[in-house]
Order: structure tokens, then sequence, then C-alpha cells
């Protein structure tokens, strides 16, 4: 099995990543709403579901703290800052106890 090959990358007007497919899904659902689309320089604004808007300008670079993942659900562009919901840090978790 050949590795999946990521298309575009995109940074936002809200300072986060989006791959390609993450934009096409977002549009597909109805989480964004196409607004503008500019070709020179290439740039869309998109409606968000919260009424805001979104600048998506394509990049060839990620800055270190995003990684991108691929699996079964697609690519997709990953914050490494924000910690997983439902887990706890080390700080979070308190001291460990000796037994």
């Amino acid at each position: 099995m050949g590795a999946a090959r990521v298309e575009s990358l995109y940074e936002g007007s809200n300072g986060r990543y989006y791959t390609d497919h993450q934009r096409v899904q977002r549009l597909r659902s109805g989480e964004w709403t196409a607004c503008l689309r500019q070709r020179n320089p290439d740039r869309q604004l998109v409606e968000t579901a919260d009424d805001g808007l979104l600048l998506l300008a394509p990049t060839d670079d990620l800055p270190s703290w995003a990684e991108l993942r691929v699996d079964g659900r697609g690519a997709r562009v990953v914050d490494t800052r924000r910690p997983i919901p439902g887990r706890s840090t080390p700080a979070a978790a308190g001291p460990a106890r000796r037994g």
C-alpha cells in the first residue's frame, strides 16, 4: 500500500492549518460555506458555522507545532500544542505517589 499524497496545504487567517481534504470535507458537510475565490494570488474566503469569515491561503510550510497525519479518514493537520480531549496531562494528574 502506497503512502497517501497531500495535494495542498492551507494557512487559515485564524492561525490554523488545513489540508485540501479537510477543506473539501468542511465545505461538503456545510460546516463552511464558500464565499469568494481569488485566483492570483490563490485565496479562498469561507463562512464558518459560527457566522465568522476565514481566509484560506495555500502554503508549502507547516510550523514546528503542526503535524501532518494520514489515516483511513484522510490527511489532516494536527496542532500538537493542544492536549488530546479526555486525556490528562502529567501536571494535571498531580505528583506521582510512592508506594
